[in-house]
């Protein structure tokens, strides 16, 4: 294992009907709460009126603030920061999947960036790193809807720059939750095809690690990220089976969690190719960020048994450890595995084609090549690698 240091704050509280604790929870932090979501819960009706209710039994007043996209906007925290100090809130509440989280975590932070522009938070470029990342944050509270980005329980907010349709990212320490709680039945009503993408976010999380690994973490780390992939791949099928079954609701959730939290990756190299490729897919077509990985994972294990060898070999190893057998069959039952669930698995299903893919390239490198004018991963990718794994997703 390589040497690493462990932090992580967040107190987890799991469990069905957990939901119940969120007012007592959120009093302990504030009294005048920010409830961040997506601009349209018209499916969260009855869950938002519970909170409210919860939160005005402990005394907490709550003020909503339902602006978050699929695909958040720096923009859209903007909104949020102008609603939240206009209010005064104290603590903030994220409601919803990685986006409405990650648009709480922003809004958090920004209502303590003081008068700076929010977009100096964000990194925009591997390369030119010109942030002024935030040292504080209101305490935060997050509810997960969907089991997939892991961030009630991380540092790092994902949102897009609106003016220049690119992903950028924050990390910072002041951004773990003070508390997620994570509720079963918060997952209950998600709609099959979010389902599907969120299960397939989670294994990309351990994908990138696994892929990307090397012989140091075989013992330890391997074996739980196959755990994790495994896991998730058996639980899926049930959840899509019985919709209500909070036993499987509540290891999809979990699994999303500790997928990201730093437990399985910890001494192991952190590389996300793939998370790069797919971010600048979602950003210019507005593709659901799973689905982009979906599509680039079979794509990355054909690129890596094309090149055979030591760049295949962590691919090599994951086929045999979960689909048991050769690289290439395991790419094509991998796929089918996530389409059978309705996922798209090529890119040219979001509308991209062959003129599209050094365009998509390019600004891979512009974000996320570092300054060797490689893409981290192991081994480095180039910028014709790049194009080479979205001609292979088309």
């Amino acid at each position: 294992m390589n040497s690493f240091e462990y932090y992580n704050p967040v107190r987890v509280v799991f469990g069905e009907q957990t939901l119940n604790r969120v007012g007592e929870t959120v009093a302990a932090y504030g009294k005048q709460a920010l409830l961040v979501s997506y601009r349209n819960v018209s499916f969260m009706t009855k869950t938002i009126d519970r909170i409210h209710n919860l939160l005005e039994r402990s005394g907490v007043s709550c003020v909503d603030c339902f602006v978050a996209s699929a695909n958040p906007l720096i923009e859209e925290a903007r909104e949020g920061i102008e609603l939240g100090k206009k209010h005064g809130v104290d603590v903030v509440i994220g409601l919803g999947g990685g986006s409405a989280m990650d648009c709480a975590k922003a809004i958090s932070a920004g209502l303590l960036y003081g008068e700076q522009d929010i977009r100096n938070m964000f990194v925009f470029s591997h390369t030119e790193v010109k942030h002024i990342p935030p040292v504080k944050a209101l305490p935060m509270v997050m509810i997960p809807t969907l089991p997939a980005t892991g961030s009630e329980m991380n540092l790092c907010a994902v949102l897009t720059d609106g003016s220049t349709r690119r992903k950028s990212y924050i990390w910072a320490e002041c951004l773990y939750p003070q508390v997620a709680i994570i509720d079963p039945e918060m997952t209950v009503s998600l709609p099959p095809y979010q389902t599907a993408c969120g299960a397939i976010d989670t294994i990309a999380h351990v994908a990138e690690a696994y892929f990307n690994g090397n012989d140091s973490n075989l013992i330890l780390q391997d074996k739980m990220e196959e755990g994790v992939i495994r896991s998730v791949m058996e639980t899926l099928p049930v959840v899509m089976e019985n919709p209500n079954d909070l036993q499987a609701r509540g290891v999809m959730l979990w699994a999303a969690s500790i997928a990201l939290n730093g437990w399985v990756n910890s001494g192991t190299m952190i590389f996300t190719p793939m998370h790069q490729l797919g971010h600048v897919l979602s950003a210019r077509f507005g593709a659901t960020h799973g689905a982009t990985l979906a599509c680039l994972m079979p794509a990355w294990m054909r690129f890596r048994a094309a090149q055979g060898g030591e760049a295949a070999r962590r691919c090599e190893q994951f086929a045999r450890k979960i689909f048991d057998c050769p690289l290439l069959e395991a790419a094509d039952k991998f796929e089918a595995w996530m389409r059978s669930f309705g996922v798209q698995t090529r890119i040219s299903e979001f509308g991209v084609t062959k003129d599209d893919v050094a365009a998509l390239a390019e600004q891979v490198r512009e974000i996320s090549f570092n300054g060797d004018d490689v893409l981290g991963s192991y081994p480095a990718i180039t910028l014709e690698d790049v194009k080479t794994v979205y001609t292979l997703a088309l």
